[in-house]
């Protein structure tokens, strides 16, 4: 997987895909563009002791996964599929069980704030 990690904004680094990333699971395929951006695994801070921010090359991949769900929700894709999703593509990449599992549930327990901004963005603003 071909990307381009840049300084986008105060806030951390912006990845940009460079190919096309295709993920095949459960008989469905996500497909994430080239040009895609992702801010990385976005951690909780205190989960940053046992858990990489951002850049990690064992979470990348679930990451822009777990964006371009959260931000576009393709149809066929709930929140906690993309979540799960996340997971298994981070445990495939590397990461640690224990890791993986405080990763997961930091997504589950503090992602839904992004999912539904992700959900406003797609509907104009309103929920």
């Amino acid at each position: 997987m071909l990307v381009e990690i840049h300084r986008e904004n105060e806030w951390g680094d912006i990845i940009t895909l460079r190919q096309d990333l295709c993920i095949v699971r459960d008989g469905r395929t996500l497909f994430v563009p080239a040009g895609f951006e992702s801010d990385g695994a976005s951690v909780p801070r205190f989960l940053w002791s046992s858990i990489t921010p951002a850049i990690d090359p064992r979470t990348i991949r679930g990451a822009i996964a777990h964006d371009y769900l959260y931000r576009l929700t393709p149809a066929g894709w709930t929140r906690k599929e993309a979540d799960e999703l996340f997971y298994d593509l981070i445990r495939e990449d590397g990461l640690g069980w224990f890791a993986a599992q405080k990763a997961y549930w930091g997504v589950r327990l503090f992602g839904w704030t992004a999912y539904k901004s992700g959900q406003e963005m797609l509907n104009g603003g309103t929920s």
